[in-house]
């Protein structure tokens, strides 16, 4: 899915699974740190996703996962 760290990849997927709302690149980062590209990692995670029964979506510079 990305050349990220399967760890950072993983802590970034949580992250927003467990979100009560969207979240910025700045929010994520203050629940991941610092371990990767998290640009890269959100855009592989968004490729994953996509055509599936959900989807990571970009919205005002927020991240969250929503359904089809």
């Amino acid at each position: 899915m990305s050349s990220e760290p399967d760890d950072f990849l993983r802590a970034v997927e949580a992250a927003l699974f467990v979100a009560e709302a969207p979240l910025t690149p700045a929010e994520l980062k203050l629940h991941v740190g610092e371990g990767g590209n998290l640009a890269a990692t959100l855009q592989a995670l968004s490729d994953h996703y996509a055509g599936r029964g959900i989807n990571l979506v970009e919205r005002g510079g927020r991240w969250h996962f929503q359904t089809a």
